[in-house]
Order: C-alpha cells, then sequence, then structure tokens
C-alpha cells in the first residue's frame, strides 16, 4: 500500500512538471503557426516533441549530481536589478521609440507594400522545430529547477534503474502529451484547418506597420515612463 502510494504522488507529480515545462510560449506560437499554415504537420511535430525529450533528458542527466537551486536564485537577483535599474528603462524606451519612428517612416514612405508573388507557404525546415524543441526543454530561469525536481523524483521511486526511467518516461509523456493532441485535433477536421488556414495566409499577406509601431510607441513611453518615477 505504501509503495502504490508513492507511486501514485511520484507519477502524479512527474505528469505536472511535464505540463508545466511545456508552457512555454515559443512552443505554443511554434505549433499555432505550424497547425494554422497546415503545412506537414506531423513531422514537424514529431520533431519539435523529440527535441523537447532530447533537452530534458540532457538536463536530467547533467542535474543528477548538480542542484542549480544558487545558481537560478543568483540569475534572478541579477535580472531582478536589471529591471529596476532606470538606465535599463530609459535605453529600452529609446529603442522602442527609435523602432516606432523607423515603422512610421518606413509606412510613409512605402505606401503600399510590394505584393507577394504566391501564397506564403511556411519556410522553416522539419528539423529547425527539434532545435526549437531543444531550446526551450533547456533554457530558461524554470526549466533548472523543473529537471532538477523531476530527476529527484524519478530517481526517489525506485532503487532499480529500470523502475527510474519508466517514471522518466511518464514524465515525457506529459510533456508530449498536449502537442499530441492539438495536432492529432487538428487532423481530424480538415475543414476547419483549411478554413483557418485562408484566414492565416490573409493575415500575413496584411500590412501590420502602423500596428508595429503604435505597440513600439507605447512599449517605449511606458518604458521612459517606469525610467523617471521617482522613488522606483
Amino acid at each position: 500500500m505504501d509503495d502504490l502510494t508513492r507511486w501514485t504522488a511520484a507519477l502524479t507529480t512527474l505528469v505536472g512538471l511535464g505540463l508545466t515545462l511545456g508552457l512555454n510560449p515559443a512552443l505554443y506560437g511554434a505549433t499555432a503557426d505550424m497547425l494554422a499554415q497546415n503545412v506537414r504537420v506531423v513531422p514537424r511535430m514529431a520533431f519539435m516533441i523529440a527535441g523537447l525529450a532530447t533537452g530534458a533528458t540532457i538536463l536530467y542527466l547533467a542535474l543528477q549530481s548538480f542542484d542549480p537551486t544558487e545558481f537560478v536564485s543568483a540569475a534572478e537577483r541579477q535580472a531582478t536589478e536589471a529591471v529596476l535599474d532606470r538606465r535599463v528603462d530609459l535605453a529600452a524606451g529609446a529603442l522602442f521609440l527609435a523602432g516606432a519612428v523607423a515603422m512610421v517612416v518606413w509606412r510613409l514612405r512605402v505606401p503600399i507594400r510590394a505584393p507577394r508573388a504566391k501564397p506564403v507557404k511556411s519556410r522553416a525546415h522539419s528539423w529547425s522545430y527539434y532545435v526549437l524543441g531543444v531550446s526551450c526543454s533547456i533554457i530558461g530561469f524554470t526549466t533548472l529547477p523543473i529537471m532538477y525536481m523531476t530527476g529527484r523524483i524519478a530517481d526517489g521511486v525506485s532503487d532499480h534503474p529500470a523502475l527510474r526511467w519508466t517514471a522518466y518516461a511518464v514524465f515525457l509523456v506529459a510533456l508530449a502529451a498536449p502537442f499530441v493532441l492539438l495536432a492529432t485535433a487538428w487532423l481530424h477536421f480538415p475543414t476547419t484547418a483549411a478554413r483557418v488556414n485562408g484566414y492565416y495566409t490573409r493575415a500575413i499577406d496584411m500590412d501590420h506597420r502602423w500596428l508595429y509601431s503604435a505597440v513600439l510607441g507605447v512599449a517605449g513611453i511606458a518604458s521612459v515612463v517606469l525610467g523617471v518615477i521617482p522613488g522606483r
């Protein structure tokens, strides 16, 4: 009974950690783009999931004898100091405003962009999704603690290596599951996929330069305001 309780708690936690590691805006952005274009979805999704599994496994093995807590804490402290530095805010504001001005000048000098020769199709190779998966599962403040906890929990379920890797496999399944479910659901609704693909192609062909300049301008003003607020 104790073994069953320990395994249940461990596997439930591993599923949660796997889902948490997959919560990356870059991954879901790439997935949305992949599905909307509806071009070679299966191989691209497979490469991205393989990259996620590869990067996670590299960290899983690397963190067997290394506790990243101090490293992550120090990096967070440095990041917090940089965020609170007025000079960083002012520099970022200047860059955003310069980008907004450049976008407006471009829009005024070239009011109408040259039409595309043909509908946009994804130029990304499948292996680029593998690189994306590896990088998203390795780079980041949360990835190190998540994989460290994953290793500790997987190692704690049993002294037998095969059982440890079985527990880790549950983590990998949870990591991949949301993306597999999204792709499977998408492929089972081809009419909806084709309609969204049409919307996506038209959206890409639209001129978004005024929108970009507005977003950059708002971000620049907000950064400058934060930089000059006293007592911050």
